[in-house]
């Protein structure tokens, strides 16, 4: 017969396997929760961040204008950051700070100037990404399909990674030039259910293997000091 302890450690193990698994039909397993109810989690805590940083890398010919991206950013909208595009073929770097309904940017006159931030805003808005109603909460939102793989780590955090379909509109804010819906895996913290990673698979320019788009978020609620840059 089993002792008090064992059969508290049975029950306990029951209760487990009861809770991963009701309730996460699409994707789930005993171990897993479903894609949906994590993308779900992950755009109700993203919608509570007042900042964060992230980085953007490509990989391969993916078929867009920016080729990375590194950018410090408030829920206010205002950022500070550089950008990488390709212009004729040629890489142009652009360091900008946006402040409300302006931009200050600096390229390849080495000094910096001013604009309104719309004026820019076709190359990189970085105003949209922390924006509830434009980034990435409705990036997570809007994704189908959704269905988790399994766990992995990240930036030394456990998470499940999670398969799915971006809805375009939202994904362009994120990754300027995206004309289409594309598969992507996605990366939320087992803890606290924050977003940490996507990778997007992206059309290649020259129709080839598929390129790769990888965004990165870290620095959640830090809070960035961000003002004009000295002229």
């Amino acid at each position: 017969m089993l002792s008090s302890r064992a059969r508290f450690a049975c029950l306990l193990q029951i209760v487990l396997a009861l809770t991963f698994t009701a309730g996460c039909g699409g994707g789930g397993s005993a171990k897993n929760p479903a894609g949906g109810q994590l993308l779900q989690q992950a755009a109700d805590v993203m919608r509570t961040v007042n900042s964060l940083s992230f980085t953007l890398r490509t990989t391969g010919d993916p078929q867009i204008t920016v080729k990375s991206v590194d950018a410090k950013l408030l829920r206010n909208g205002n950022s500070q950051g550089s950008v990488q595009v390709t212009e004729l073929g040629m890489p142009i770097q652009l360091d900008f700070v946006a402040l409300g309904k302006t931009v200050h940017f600096k390229g390849l006159t080495g000094g910096w100037q001013q604009a309104p931030l719309t004026k820019v805003a076709g190359i990189y808005d970085p105003s949209a990404v922390l924006d509830p109603d434009r980034g990435l909460v409705q990036l997570l939102l809007t994704a189908t399909g959704a269905s988790t793989r399994g766990q992995d780590k990240v930036a030394g955090q456990n998470c499940y990674r999670v398969h799915a379909t971006l809805a375009q509109a939202s994904l362009a804010r994120l990754v300027p030039g995206m004309s289409a819906n594309a598969p992507a895996d996605i990366w939320v913290a087992a803890a606290d259910h924050h977003l940490l990673k996507a990778q997007v698979q992206v059309p290649s320019k020259s129709g080839g293997k598929p390129g790769a788009v990888t965004v990165a978020f870290a620095d959640f609620g830090k809070p960035f000091p961000i003002s004009a840059p000295a002229k």
